[in-house]
């Protein structure tokens, strides 16, 4: 099939893609591009750079066909840049017009963690320079150009020589500049951005601005990805699962993702919001519960090639959404006797009391931690948090238990 029929076909699989990739890339003049072997990413040119395609396969899937060619030549367009990244100034003051707030997931800065370890790479000096935000996000600091938004990590902001509460007022300066309020949409007490910079969610910063906007209650607002911030307030129930469908949709499928949180404004501070309505309640979960599967799926293939390079006889649990009669999904991870685990955080606790003959009974993990707490160790360097368990409970531990199961 020819590259131009393939562009146009149906949804290819990732070895084709990234076959694609390596072809739209050769025709670009970069010849020297490769697949990372077990990996869905490429290295491309003498850069140590990876590129990782999740996120430009998943917009390339996700746009219409007719949309598709122009989705694959933005990325070529930015690999090609990647051959020849600007330097970033070591001095602050003639990089500080460059500096933005970028607004990421705390579960990405994780992983990366996990690939440094995994490739022998676990250096503070690569960590890239943020302070938290609420929840799950955090707020880095980003060096952008015409081409390239390229992250700040340790050593470069060091070299600066200044607070880092100073680097990201001069960021968020920059993020007003380029702020024009016009660019909210707004429909039945719902507000959309339209700025399409790759900031959008960085407005969250912007409390001012949204304090502007006529919402029913508290502010409430939700960024499934990097290029999208939904606003409303927490009065307006119609606005609020609006908001959780089509974010939904965003978070999954328009590449990257940031948070399945709902968060509310109060006293200029965000906090992380759970509805009390039990529909919305229910949309939030169905998202959180797969998001969760998504990045503890990634996290246990990462640390199972990590502890079989450390020689680590350590099992690391998988998080499993399950359906009750009824259709109603839940979450669990498996405790099973005898074994050295890692667990998620899960909603329930399958506690694998005899292996060989099924012996097992499920119980709701704030339950299980009150009997058992004192045998779980928060692993808390991880994102998506683990616990680890090292021994399994008592007989009479497991005699409480077993009168808690459902």
């Amino acid at each position: 099939m020819s590259l131009i029929n393939q562009f146009f076909s149906g949804k290819p699989t990732r070895a084709d893609f990234v076959q694609m990739v390596l072809r739209a890339l050769e025709k670009a003049g970069i010849e020297k591009a490769e697949e990372i072997e077990g990996e869905f990413a490429l290295k491309v040119g003498d850069s140590k750079t990876t590129i990782f395609l999740s996120n430009i396969y998943s917009n390339y899937c996700s746009v219409p066909r007719n949309k598709r060619f122009a989705v694959l030549a933005e990325f070529v367009s930015g690999a090609a840049a990647i051959r020849s990244l600007p330097e970033i100034p070591s001095d602050f003051a003639a990089a500080k017009p460059g500096l933005m707030p970028a607004i990421r997931d705390e579960a990405y800065f994780s992983i990366i963690r996990l690939l440094q370890r995994r490739d022998g790479k676990d250096d503070r000096g690569l960590e890239v320079a943020a302070k938290p935000l609420v929840g799950g996000l955090v707020v880095s600091l980003a060096y952008d150009t015409e081409l390239n938004i390229t992250s700040i990590n340790q050593d470069q902001f060091e070299k600066w020589g200044v607070s880092l509460e100073e680097a990201f007022a001069a960021a968020k300066d920059n993020l007003w500049e380029r702020t024009d309020p016009g660019r909210v949409a707004g429909q039945n007490g719902v507000y959309w951005s339209q700025w399409g910079d790759s900031y959008d969610s960085s407005r969250l910063l912007l409390t001012e601005m949204i304090y502007r906007l006529s919402v029913d209650g508290d502010p409430v607002a939700f960024v499934p990805n990097r290029n999208e911030l939904w606003l409303t307030g927490t009065n307006n129930s119609a606005g609020l699962a609006g908001i959780l469908r089509d974010g939904a949709e965003s978070h999954f499928n328009r590449g990257h993702p940031l948070s399945p949180d709902l968060y509310r404004l109060v006293d200029g501070r965000w906090e992380v919001y759970v509805p009390e309505d039990r529909t919305l309640r229910d949309l939030w979960l169905t998202i959180k519960r797969r998001r969760n599967a998504l990045d503890y799926a990634q996290q246990q293939e990462l640390l199972n090639a990590i502890h079989e390079k450390e020689d680590v006889d350590l099992f690391v649990a998988s998080y499993n959404l399950l359906e009750r009669k009824g259709g109603l999904a839940y979450s669990v991870c498996v405790w099973t006797n005898g074994v050295d685990s890692s667990l998620p955080r899960a909603e329930n606790i399958a506690f694998m009391v005899d292996p060989e003959g099924g012996d097992h009974f499920v119980v709701p993990w704030e339950a299980a931690a009150s009997i058992v707490g004192d045998l779980m160790e928060k692993e808390a360097e991880f994102v998506p948090v683990r616990y680890r368990v090292r021994e399994f409970p008592g007989a009479e531990q497991i005699a409480k238990l077993r009168a808690l199961a459902g």
